[in-house]
């Protein structure tokens, strides 16, 4: 008994679409990078009568209200590990932008505790952006 052959219609895909799902799906990645470097941690930072706005950082350096310390998103155990860190990331060349590093602190946390953390950003050649919060605003970067 014979086979019988359908003839297959071509399959037409259409591909006008596949650019603006890549630029989207681009776009949701860049804006949850920069949210997930500071996800999870319970930081009320100090008040300034007057903040700065900073270029958008490449790294993070936080302490939280239980004096945890954080390199981007990673507990570290202490100010030695975040000039390590820093110190094979950063170029002592770079721009500004390129070694600008975003520190937020709790405002209940001793000097004792984030003075280390702030000397070792410094050794690390990068350049210490606080953040704040303005007296009587909410919170924004200094």
């Amino acid at each position: 008994m014979r086979k019988r052959r359908f003839a297959n219609p071509p399959v037409n895909v259409p591909v006008a679409s596949i650019g603006d799902i890549a630029f989207l799906l681009i776009i949701f990645f860049i804006l949850c990078s920069n949210q997930a470097k500071r996800a999870g941690k319970q930081i009320v930072p100090p008040a300034a009568i007057q903040l700065l706005p900073l270029p958008t950082p490449r790294f993070y350096v936080a302490i939280d209200q239980d004096r945890r310390m954080f390199f981007q998103t990673k507990e570290v155990g202490s100010a030695k590990e975040i000039e390590a860190e820093l110190g094979g990331v950063i170029d002592p060349n770079g721009s500004v932008e390129a070694r600008t590093v975003i520190f937020d602190c709790d405002k209940d946390v001793p000097k004792e505790t984030y003075e280390p953390v702030l000397e070792a950003i410094a050794k690390a050649n990068g350049i210490i952006g606080a953040v704040g919060k303005e007296a009587g605003a909410d919170r924004s970067r200094r």
